[in-house]
């Protein structure tokens, strides 16, 4: 697999358009991992990408720090390997925070 390579940058905006790229290539490998592992999975890359889409708030200086992305990312990097124990624990937390997520919908779009 491929590891995440850091590159430092002087400037914020340099380091998040490296983390775009970053993203990018965490995504490709892990859509070509799914294809021989076991379905969950797939759940598993697509919520920890979720945690790595929010390090670009650390990578940059025009974006304004989502507290709510951060908090979710927090959560997210504490609950994402249950699915090495338990695909059920696994799912509850998927569960569970996606219905933060609908919440905050809501609040944000008055829906």
């Amino acid at each position: 697999m491929v590891e995440e390579h850091k590159v430092n940058h002087s400037d914020a905006e340099g380091r998040a358009e490296e983390h775009i790229f970053e993203m990018a290539l965490f995504l490709l490998t892990a859509a070509r991992g799914c294809v021989g592992e076991p379905k969950i999975y797939g759940s598993f890359r697509l919520v920890d990408a979720v945690s790595r889409l929010t390090d670009i708030y650390a990578r940059s200086d025009s974006l304004k720090p989502d507290p709510f992305l951060i908090k979710a990312k927090r959560e997210i990097d504490a609950n994402k390997y249950r699915v090495m124990a338990s695909d059920e624990e696994f799912i509850q937390f998927m569960d569970r925070i996606i219905l933060e997520f609908a919440d905050e919908l809501k609040r944000r779009y008055n829906r």
